[in-house]
Order: structure tokens, then C-alpha cells, then sequence
């Protein structure tokens, strides 16, 4: 079985999305968070909190892979410092694999492996799409063409 979860990093939030795939059917299943927040990332110990926090979550629900939705780093959807503070702590995290997933990768993954169902039939909420996205463009990646 194939656990993911995606991850859009939106000012000190990291919004989560669980992924388990099995025998070819994905399946969302409810997590007792929709989001870790870091409330001060300028402050040492609170980005260590907020890994520790990400990363109990993902042991508790036997998270194989974190896939990020990745930012640009230079341009008008520029992401800010704070988001890449956060992104830099859960890539650095201990034993759980941590992938980035750029705008134009997914598209290629939708390309190839679409979405079975439209997002309004998953149940999640509006701001869960993006890590949604995440989540289920890195499965299609891993799909055989």
C-alpha cells in the first residue's frame, strides 16, 4: 500500500491531504488535522515544534512519502520566507521521504494519468485542493505509462 501526503505551504500552514493507494484505488482517509501550523517561523523553536508536530503525524498515520507542492522561488507567485522556512524543516526531517512537485511536473502526471473524479466529489475542503493535487499528481507519476 502506497501512503502519501500531499502538502501546500500557504504563510505559516502547512494544509495536509492524505493519499492511500491500494490494489489501484485511491482512497482519502479522514486525518485528525487539515493543517500544522508554525506560529512563529522566525523563532528556532517553534520551527522545531512544528517538524515534530508534521512529523508525528505522518509516523501516526504511516506516511510513506510528504510530496510538496513546490513553489517558485522568483516571479509574481513568488512564495514567501516563511513558506520556504517550512518547507526546508519538513525536507529535513528524519526517515520520511520528502518530494517537490513543480506546477509543469504535475501537469505532465495529469496528462498522462487524469483525475478519475472532479475535486467536489473527494469531500475535502476547498483549500485542501492544491495538497489534494500534490498528493495524487505523485502517484500518477509513479503509474506506468
Amino acid at each position: 500500500m502506497m501512503r502519501i501526503c500531499g502538502v501546500e505551504l500557504s504563510g505559516n500552514d502547512a494544509v495536509v491531504c492524505l493519499l492511500t493507494v491500494e490494489n489501484e484505488l485511491f482512497n482519502l482517509p479522514d486525518c485528525r488535522v487539515r493543517r500544522v501550523t508554525c506560529q512563529n517561523p522566525d523563532k528556532a523553536n517553534d520551527l522545531k515544534y512544528f517538524q515534530k508536530t508534521f512529523k508525528q503525524l505522518m509516523t501516526d498515520y504511516q506516511i510513506d512519502t510528504v510530496v510538496i507542492k513546490e513553489r517558485m522561488k522568483k516571479g509574481k507567485f513568488a512564495g514567501g520566507a516563511n513558506g520556504f522556512k517550512l518547507e526546508a524543516t519538513l525536507q529535513l526531517m528524519d526517515d520520511i521521504n520528502v518530494v517537490l512537485m513543480s506546477s509543469s511536473d504535475q501537469k505532465v502526471h495529469l496528462k498522462h494519468y487524469p483525475l478519475p473524479i472532479t475535486f467536489a466529489e473527494t469531500g475535502l475542503k476547498k483549500f485542501q485542493e492544491t495538497a489534494f493535487m500534490a498528493a495524487f499528481c505523485y502517484y500518477a507519476s509513479k503509474h506506468v505509462w
